[in-house]
């Protein structure tokens, strides 16, 4: 494991050099690879119709194949981040896209909802483990200057990736049937992890802690044209299973208590609302006679908002700060939330033209302000770690966050139920999770600075 001094050492001369191509490459093709990601998480729910239809089973009973990727989401995203720390970034990303791609194929072929679940489990841990590796991989290909930014970017891969599939679907659908388009988007990906074993290289920080120098040293000239003696890095250390032993640990160390209390609370409650609102938007607003029209435009203005706000978050980022973004965006989310939830409550009847704007406003502004704080909250936990654990916080965090969704996605509807026609008892958990983001803004204590 190498020491802090040859990881400041690395970004330090990329940040004195300019942004190469070959580091814009690397850039381009983890984004493919969540793009990839998004796409197969999305697959099973775009086509649910056609396979209920051709099973002949209800949705209740199809529920557990379509909760069974968050799942394995949650789980390989911890998982998969300390192998990333353990084995390499590139090896685990390779691992993860070969083995969502591969289910994605086997998908295809499944004839029961359990046979399914039980893949899309699998799918689920390949999408977990694809994200920590990921994200830390480009962080340590990028100069400081350039990485909350780059971050935010690749918040947004997912959902595009999702998106773009809700569309060509409907041109391929109807030509290759939900079979076909499984077995599609599964060679895709298989074909982009072919890519990524020839054409993306290994963190230069990750090998420079394994003791890997000499190819440390050739990645960082032929990719970013830096020029590092070998002798500028620090030796590993010598006694492995001490080594071992502190890699292991050093989350947990004094240093990263309040980061990792801090940005688990952040998570945990971000995705919590976050997931409420693409889970149950359409349904909290027709309970209150929105027209399921105007509920789906609330959704897509609520998704489309979110993916703009995660790319400009990294500027925001750069320019004040992740503790100050952190608190205002928690702050308007709260905001918000307070006033769709005061504007449904005791509604009854069609909305009328003040209803349905406020409404829309409010949705809107959640939808940008939670999407801030979540790439915020992947920004602070990328750079608060050190890179020897890197991949390891990014994957509890995310795994975190994802917990967070799964309960929402099973509770929601239960919260929704509890007033019967009434959607307070709903947000009223959503507005206390708000606090619980202040708080964790707060207690985090490895805050990204403001730029000079």
């Amino acid at each position: 494991m190498a020491s802090h001094s040859t990881m400041d050492g690395i970004a330090a001369r990329l940040d004195e050099r300019p942004i190469s191509a070959r580091q814009l490459w690397v850039l381009a093709l983890v984004q493919l690879i969540l793009m990839i990601d998004g796409l197969d998480i999305q697959l099973l729910g775009l086509v649910t119709p056609v396979v209920l239809e051709e099973w002949g089973v209800s949705r209740a009973n199809f529920g557990p194949a379509l909760g069974a990727s968050l799942f394995g989401l949650a789980i390989g995203a911890g998982v998969g981040g300390r192998l990333g720390d353990m084995f390499g970034r590139k090896r685990v990303l390779c691992v993860a896209t070969v083995l969502f791609g591969f289910a994605t194929v086997v998908a295809a072929f499944t004839y029961s909802v359990t046979e399914m679940t039980l893949i899309r489990f699998i799918s689920g841990l390949g999408f977990g483990a694809a994200t920590p590796s990921s994200i830390t991989l480009v962080t340590e290909w990028l100069p400081r200057r350039a990485q909350a930014k780059a971050i935010s970017f690749l918040t947004v891969g997912t959902p595009v990736g999702g998106l773009a599939g809700s569309l060509a679907l409907q041109t391929l659908l109807p030509m290759l049937g939900w079979r076909g388009c499984f077995i599609l988007c599964g060679a895709l990906t298989l074909i982009v992890a072919v890519t990524v074993l020839v054409g993306l290289p290994e963190s230069p920080a990750y090998l420079a802690g394994r003791g890997k120098t000499r190819r440390a040293a050739d990645l960082l000239r032929r990719y970013a044209g830096v020029e590092m003696d070998e002798r500028a890095f620090v030796a590993p250390v010598a006694d492995t299973g001490r080594a071992d032993e502190a890699l292991r640990d050093s989350m947990f160390a004094r240093r990263y208590r309040l980061l990792n209390i801090g940005g688990w609370m952040l998570f945990f409650s971000a995705q919590f609302i976050a997931y409420a609102f693409i889970n149950w938007m359409p349904t909290f607003l027709t309970m209150v006679q929105f027209p399921m029209r105007q509920a789906l435009q609330a959704s897509a203005l609520f998704n489309l908002l979110a993916l703009i706000a995660a790319i400009v978050t990294g500027f925001l980022v750069h320019r004040f700060g992740s503790r100050s973004v952190g608190l205002v965006a928690g702050v308007l989310t709260g905001f918000c939330v307070l006033i769709l939830g005061l504007r449904l409550h005791g509604a009854a009847g069609a909305p009328d033209g003040a209803t349905y704007w406020i409404v829309m406003l409010a949705v809107a502004g959640v939808g940008i302000f939670i999407s801030i704080v979540i790439a915020m909250g992947y920004a602070l936990l990328t750079l608060g770690y050190s890179e020897a654990i890197r991949s390891t916080g990014i994957g509890v965090g995310v795994m975190i966050g994802r917990v967070g969704g799964v309960i929402v996605g099973l509770g929601g509807g239960v919260l929704l139920s509890l007033a019967g026609d009434q959607t307070w008892p709903f947000f009223l958990i959503l507005l206390a999770l708000t606090g619980a983001i202040l708080a964790g803004v707060l207690i985090a204590n490895r805050h990204i600075l403001p730029a000079r």
